[in-house]
């Protein structure tokens, strides 16, 4: 049932400090390993294997196509210590999602033998809520560029503030939070770009 391929990481990349930039990370693993080098936890690991570069996985993400079903092989890496550890872990993937990691390969394919079409349904769901609210995301972040073209290009940043909101005030009530007392584009840029990793560290944790 499961026809998927070992795959290991090659080691002319995995040494390679540049190319290492471009590598997907995964993660979080469901048990930390341990460094053997300095004793820190790692709870994800770095990756080639899939289409996206400069990308966080985690377990139940669509990581590839969906006629995809394999599993990869991959050495750890420790971000504290920068060091290979030696040990590997199994990423198993059906049907393109990245439905867990193993600490050996006959785990890896147990996972994907104990997929079936119920469960695939109920992940497809999730994927879908994703996808929507990426879409809505997406919208969000144009219209807050273009706001900060509009705020900057009408002076309101020159204007002092007032109690009373008027029509032109409600068309940037969203954005307001980054746009007032910014002075200059950039800085509402940051504000907003600082508020948003506040959000998803706040998913993270």
């Amino acid at each position: 049932m499961c026809g998927n391929s070992e795959k290991g990481h090659e080691p002319d990349y995995a040494r390679g400090q540049k190319l290492r930039a471009l590598a997907r990370r995964v993660g979080h693993f469901e048990k930390a390993s341990s460094c053997p080098f300095c004793s820190s936890p790692i709870n994800s690991t770095q990756t080639k294997a899939f289409d996206c570069t400069l990308s966080n996985f985690h377990i139940r993400n669509c990581v590839a196509h969906a006629e995809d079903n394999r599993v990869v092989k991959e050495e750890l890496f420790c971000n504290k210590c920068s060091k290979y550890t030696g040990q590997h872990v199994y990423i198993a993937v059906f049907r393109g999602i990245l439905i867990g990691v193993a600490d050996s390969l006959q785990e890896a394919k147990e996972m994907i033998d104990d997929m079936n079409l119920e469960k695939l349904i109920l992940w497809h769901h999730d994927l879908y809520k994703k996808y929507d609210m990426e879409i809505r995301e997406n919208g969000s972040v144009l219209r807050f560029l273009r706001n900060v073209v509009e705020w900057f290009e009408q002076g309101r940043h020159k204007k002092k503030k007032s109690k009373a909101a008027g029509i032109g005030d409600i068309l940037f009530l969203f954005d307001k939070e980054y746009l007032r007392g910014s002075k200059d584009p950039l800085e509402a840029i940051k504000r907003y770009l600082w508020r948003k990793k506040q959000k998803e560290d706040e998913k993270d944790d």
